[in-house]
């Protein structure tokens, strides 16, 4: 039993123990006298203490004296002091004021000297006196568990009856050992949470304390209560979903927590950190329920759970889970979202491509992109060098916002980087789609022509530009710049690219250029031509010559439906025929002077939907042109303009130089063939039927061709028979003719319309009038229509003798043929006597030559072309004219007749003089005046020739037989 008790008792009993020493002997009375006695006192100088609050008590030693150890002893009555157990160096005794407590207390130092222990006196008494406690509080547990699991958290509640004013509470376990003090004591009692455990199983009470004069008053101790303390069911297991090393911000992570087995579980818990820092409670399931968080930095645990099972009187819940820490930290930084095309305005339908790019010190893995939220995303795209690009259609309702994000090689898992920034896409209708138009508007097309696609905008629009596409808008192409009326776009139709076609026009918009929509589609439908037809010449030859004429035939094949022909020539279209039926006639020609080669080819129609289409070309039929063959010249040698029956004429052929060699001639008499002459020239003995017109040609080889050359120019040939016999008359008739007396001899051809040189002959040899020492002259006309000349000899003599005769020359055609000479006639010249009949005939002639000399210098008629009078002019006679009537062509003379003129054929007034004898025109008088120096006027006379006879003298202009005749006639009286 401890002293403490029992010192009140000792010190109201007067009753102290003596000092003993250690081994419990006292000290003898020889001992050394006691040290002197300590000075004990109290930490305060309360006269009364409470149960409950500390005492201390002091021992104090005599300042100076060297002290080994303390003592303190409580007295109960006469009893021995019972000595306190102390530290035995301390000079301080802690109490705790209880009713036991009560009573006297002293205490006493020692030292220890030379091996002895050497105790001082006794100190002074000091008393302590302890009030009964204040009433027991009431302790209880909380939750009123029958028992308690290692771990739970158990609340002990202490509670001050009725409405005492304290200060605090203490609670107390096994052995009235406190475990905690100074429990704030606020309204309705003290709450001291444990956590239950093995060693803290047991019984626990609890006190309160108040404060009275400064003190702190502690009252009874509660009624024990007791503490079981049992081991918890079994830990589950936790888990993490995904279980990832880290962790983002944001991200969702299922906690999984699972019982073992055979535990009939009927909830479960999850704490992070502290449990009470946990979810709500979950209900259990099959495989243990989940718990989603978002990762945030800062809540990385460590996580923990518990499950809850059935258990005596209770649900019993178990041991925490293994904690699991979750690591947070800040995701990659976020990638580059961008548009491409970037425009600021789209249209539905068009492609937009979205590209993602990390920052370049990322190791990426993949991208995706969202709209609007995460979760409506693409699929997972691999990543590429410059981020992938996700392409969409635009469209209304669909604008976003877009972001994307990309995964980065992290701690044991791929890192999904912050979302970039937000793209929204504007969606906006495009502008009116274009006209598009063919030119030509044809319903169908051939392979290989231009066919322009017409693209027009309304006329509202700020149009930047067209483009033309072909079945799909990729296959375009390039774009074209704007025009007034819209672009025009050239292909060529070939199968297979029949189209559709559509065109689309871009204008002036936010930001951008804006296309329109595609225009209404159009397809070029394209056919091949109409097979190939035939074509043929007619006649057909290897070769042909210029200038020839050839049928050309263009058939198309069977089951065709020609509606036109067409023809070419060397590729150019040269004519054209409408109907079923496609036949030409052409002539051939050469380049010039040199050979061509004519290609002909033909094409036919046929309508198809409405539309004329051409067919192919036939195979061109190729035509060797030669230069024609020229003409010939018809030469007739000699070159003549008429020619007398018995005259040898060669017709020579003459043929140009050139390619074509001759293989036969022929000529041509009005038109029909002569006999084919071995050579160019056909010799002819002429007749008058050979009279006409002669051509010639030539004929040659050509490539198996027989050809003929065209005619010459036509050549007139003309035949007569020589002019007729001149009749030669003398005079005198008889041929005898005195010597002296003039000759006149006269040379009468037939006819009077032929121009004619005449000639007289003596004895065969052709007399030449004026020749030297000759008096014999020649009178001829002075017109070429005067059909007589006269050789007049005005003596004649003896050597005039011999045979006449005479000729002429007519005029035909240009040549001067002669005619056969007339029948010879011998003059014979005598030597004369003069009877009387012949002088006075003599002087008669002598007389009416002298009347007619005065005829003609007084009435002489002078022509303006004509010489003067030549003055070897001999008067050769005279004769009486009578009006003349032709029969035969020969003149016929009047029945008088004076034998020494020849006969005059009558005829009318002679140019530039009046018919019958009538007066000469006034210019030709007026020549006729000036020559003769006299002036005449001849009377008008009627010029009706009758049967009147009057002197004629017969003149010679000029020399030789080319001389004109001047015939002069006397007027007579009337």
């Amino acid at each position: 039993m401890e002293l403490t008790g029992l010192l009140p008792v000792l010190a109201w009993l007067q009753i102290f123990p003596r000092l003993v020493s250690s081994e419990g002997t006292e000290e003898p009375s020889s001992s050394p006298d006691p040290l002197r006695p300590p000075t004990l006192s109290l930490g305060s100088q309360d006269p009364v203490y409470y149960q409950g609050e500390r005492v201390s008590l002091t021992c104090s030693a005599p300042s100076g004296k060297a002290v080994t150890g303390y003592r303190f002893y409580r007295r109960r009555g006469d009893q021995t002091p019972e000595e306190l157990q102390s530290p035995p160096r301390a000079s301080r005794l802690e109490l705790r004021a209880e009713t036991g407590n009560q009573g006297p207390y002293t205490c006493q130092y020692w030292r220890k000297e030379s091996g002895q222990k050497i105790p001082s006196m006794e100190s002074n008494k000091v008393y302590i006196t302890v009030q009964a406690p204040l009433v027991a509080p009431t302790l209880s547990l909380h939750p009123p568990h029958p028992f308690y699991l290692h771990g739970e958290r158990v609340t002990l509640m202490c509670s001050a009856p009725g409405d005492k004013r304290l200060q605090g509470y203490r609670f107390y376990g096994e052995q009235e050992r406190l475990i905690h003090e100074e429990v704030p004591a606020p309204d309705g009692g003290a709450r001291l949470e444990i956590v239950a455990e093995m060693g803290k199983a047991g019984v626990y009470t609890c006190a309160y304390w108040t404060l009275r004069s400064g003190r702190h008053i502690l009252s009874e101790g509660s009624r024990l209560v007791s503490l079981s303390v049992q081991a918890p069911p079994p830990a589950p297991t936790l888990w993490l979903d995904p279980p990832n090393n880290v962790y983002l911000p944001g991200e969702r992570v299922n906690l999984s927590c699972s019982a073992p087995g055979a535990q009939e579980v009927t909830g479960y818990r999850f704490y992070k950190r502290q449990p009470e820092q946990g979810s709500e409670e979950l209900p259990a399931s099959r495989g243990g329920p989940r718990w989603e968080i978002r990762a945030a930095v800062g809540d990385e645990g460590p996580y923990t759970c518990r499950y809850w099972s059935r258990g005596p009187g209770r649900e019993l819940p178990s041991g925490l889970s293994q904690p699991i820490a979750i690591r947070v930290m800040a995701p990659p930084p976020a990638p580059t979202l961008w548009l491409d095309p970037p425009n600021n305005v789209y249209l539905p339908g068009e492609r937009v491509n979205l590209g993602c790019s990390a920052p370049g010190a990322q190791e990426v893995t993949g991208y995706r992109f969202y709209k609007r939220q995460p979760e409506q995303g693409s699929e997972e795209l691999p990543a590429s060098r410059g981020g992938p690009r996700w392409e969409i259609l635009a469209a209304v309702g669909d604008e976003g916002p877009y972001t994307c994000r990309y995964w980065s090689r992290g701690p044991g898992r791929e890192l999904p980087s912050g979302l970039s920034q937000p793209i929204a896409i504007r969606v906006m209708a495009p502008p009116p789609a274009p006209t598009l138009w063919l030119d030509p508007p044809n319903s169908v097309y051939l392979p290989g022509e231009r066919v322009n696609l017409g693209c027009s905008a309304p006329g509202a629009q700020e149009v930047t530009g067209y483009r033309f596409y072909k079945r799909q808008p990729e296959q375009g192409s390039e774009e074209l710049p704007a025009s007034r009326g819209g672009p025009r776009w050239e292909i060529l139709a070939a199968v297979g690219d029949e189209g559709p076609y559509t065109c689309r026009y871009w204008s002036r918009g936010p930001g951008r250029e804006l296309p329109s929509g595609l225009s209404q589609p159009i397809a070029i439908r394209v056919t091949d031509p109409p097979r190939k037809p035939s074509v043929s010449l007619s006649p057909d030859y290897l070769a042909y010559v210029a200038g020839e004429r050839v049928e050309i035939n263009c058939l198309a094949p069977p089951g065709a439906s020609p509606v036109e022909y067409g023809l070419y020539k060397n590729g150019e279209p040269v004519g054209s025929l409408l109907g079923d039926t496609g036949t030409w006639l052409t002539d051939l020609q050469v380049n010039g002077t040199r050979n061509a080669t004519r290609s002909f080819s033909c094409i036919y129609t046929e309508l198809i939907q409405g539309r004329a289409v051409p067919s192919y070309a036939s195979d061109p039929v190729s035509v060797s042109v030669f230069l024609a063959l020229a003409s010939p010249s018809l030469r007739l040698i000699p070159s003549l303009p008429l020619y007398m029956t018995g005259e040898t004429v060669s017709a020579e052929c003459i043929i140009p130089n050139g390619t074509y060699v001759p293989s036969a001639h022929w000529v041509l008499r009005d038109g029909k063939p002569l006999p084919e002459p071995p050579e160019p020239q056909l010799p002819l003995n002429v007749t008058p039927s050979d009279s006409g017109t002669y051509r010639c040609g030539y004929s040659t080889e050509l490539h198996g061709r027989h050809l003929r050359s065209p005619l010459s120019n036509p050549v007139p040939l003309s035949v007569t028979d020589p002019p007729p016999q001149p009749e030669l008359s003398m005079g005198p008739p008889s041929g005898v003719v005195s010597e002296g007396l003039p000759l006149l001899i006269t040379c009468m051809a037939p006819g009077n319309t032929s121009e004619r040189r005449f000639h007289f002959y003596k004895d065969g040899a052709e007399i030449v009038p004026g020749d030297t020492g000759s008096e014999i002259s020649t009178t001829e006309p002075s017109t070429g229509s005067m059909n007589f000349s006269v050789l007049s000899i005005p003596r004649a003599g003896p050597n005039n003798a011999g045979e006449f005769s005479c000729g002429y020359e007519a005029n035909m055609g240009g040549r001067w043929i002669p005619s056969p000479r007339s029948q010879a006639v011998n003059v014979t010249v005598t030597t004369w006597s003069l009877p009387i009949p012949v002088v006075a005939g003599s002087g008669g002639a002598a007389m009416a030559l002298a009347l007619l000399l005065l005829l003609v210098c007084l009435c002489r008629k002078k022509k303006a072309a004509t010489h003067r009078l030549s003055t070897s002019t001999d008067i050769s006679g005279v004769n009486i004219c009578f009006q003349q009537t032709t029969k035969g062509g020969w003149p016929q003379a009047a029945s008088q007749d004076w034998g020494l003129l020849p006969k005059l054929p009558a005829e009318g007034p002679r140019p530039g003089r009046a018919a019958g004898g009538a007066a000469p025109l006034k210019g030709q008088k007026e020549e006729d005046d000036a020559d003769s120096g006299a002036e005449f006027e001849f009377p008008d006379i009627d010029p009706t020739y009758t049967q009147l006879t009057f002197s004629c003298s017969t003149f010679r202009q000029g020399q030789g037989l080319s001389a004109s005749l001047e015939h002069v006639c006397s007027t007579p009286d009337l």
